[in-house]
């Protein structure tokens, strides 16, 4: 096991503990559990939903920062094979969600009340849009602290 490996620990309930960041995030995104891309306002309903169903046994979980989900993206073989369920590929440009191509993430960050930042993977790349444009290829990861 390598050193950035050692940070995430599979809790076995469907949750992964970030040991160096005191985070802990779900296995499954928005788009694994619905089927669907979200926009900002459905990411934000998600979690709402998620935190009065008790998700995962928790009531606390929330859209990452973008500084968490840097974090996050990280390592992207680590990233790929916990929380996509996925062997290391050849890079891709496609955009392709299940075939491991580019795709983004909400993050809380908001700007001017009407635009909210979201992070690509596996670029890492930010970029600031209206919250109410529905995206392809955008959904929430929720995160929580430890």
């Amino acid at each position: 096991m390598d050193l950035a490996e050692c940070a995430y620990k599979d809790n076995s309930d469907g949750t992964v503990s970030d040991t160096d960041n005191d985070l802990q995030w779900s296995i499954r995104d928005s788009r694994q559990e619905l089927g669907k891309w979200l926009n900002w306002d459905e990411a934000e309903a998600y979690v709402k939903a998620c935190n009065e169903q008790s998700y995962l046994s928790h009531n606390d979980w929330r859209l990452p920062t973008k500084s968490e989900v840097r974090s996050l993206f990280k390592n992207k073989e680590i990233y790929q094979r916990i929380f996509l369920s996925m062997t290391q590929k050849k890079e891709r440009k496609v955009s392709n969600y299940q075939a491991g191509g580019e795709f983004s993430y909400w993050t809380s960050e908001t700007r001017y009340d009407s635009y909210a930042w979201k992070s690509y993977y596996p670029t890492g790349k930010e970029v600031c849009v209206d919250k109410s444009v529905s995206t392809t290829g955008t959904a929430a990861r929720l995160t929580r602290d430890l």
